[in-house]
């Protein structure tokens, strides 16, 4: 997504299941313009990385033990106020979506999104946090 030359937005990976984040690293990692900064299997985890890493992005799944996506969301945006929070998760009803938009969350993807849905919710979410018109995240 870099338009101006910027470097690499980063992104932290936060889900319990290590092979849904290394696809999701995969995805983001071949992006132009994105990098995986950092993972996490829980929200505790996701709140210690965020502070530590001050991410661009946070995908964030709202079922992990310990803390859940859905718990986090209210610390992840105090701690990191300038992150993207993406909530990527497998509860495919519009009242989660809504919940998870209103406690400060940018998008709510579900996990069957394709890698180039992903790519572009992550550079969307980017765009509007710049104030970039919608035309310069979509590529040619």
């Amino acid at each position: 997504m870099s338009t101006n030359g910027a470097a690499a937005a980063g992104v932290l990976i936060c889900d319990d299941n290590e092979a849904v984040r290394a696809l999701v690293g995969l995805i983001v990692d071949r992006a132009a313009g994105l990098t995986v900064v950092g993972e996490a299997a829980d929200g505790n985890e996701a709140i210690v990385e965020a502070t530590r890493l001050q991410p661009d992005v946070i995908m964030l799944d709202l079922a992990m033990p310990k803390l859940s996506g859905l718990e986090a969301i209210p610390a992840l945006r105090r701690i990191a106020p300038r992150a993207q929070i993406i909530v990527f998760s497998g509860f495919a009803t519009a009242s989660v979506a809504a919940q998870v938009l209103a406690l400060g969350a940018v998008s709510y993807l579900e996990k069957g999104a394709n890698p180039d849905t992903i790519v572009a919710t992550i550079e969307r979410a980017l765009a509007d946090a710049a104030g970039l018109p919608e035309s310069m995240t979509q590529s040619a």
